[in-house]
């Protein structure tokens, strides 16, 4: 059984950080110039654009990772 320590240290790495801190950057830039003159509710919201900007970052980092380490595993 693995504790909540190794967990978090396994899934939420110095790179997800990054990607995130990326992503929700790019997420509010792009409310600021364009997002906020918007009717959609995810665009109109800049709480929500910061989630979904996180959210994205992550994701795609963990993409990225995953399909190296199966890349390294290949070899």
């Amino acid at each position: 059984m693995t504790s909540n320590k190794d967990f978090w240290r396994k899934n939420f790495t110095w790179l997800h950080v990054a990607g995130m801190a990326v992503a929700m950057s790019l997420a509010m830039l792009y409310w600021y110039k364009s997002g906020q003159f918007s009717d959609n509710i995810l665009k109109k919201s800049p709480v929500l654009m910061a989630i979904w900007g996180l959210a994205t970052g992550y994701i795609l980092i963990d993409l990225v990772k995953s399909s190296q380490n199966r890349d390294d595993k290949k070899e």
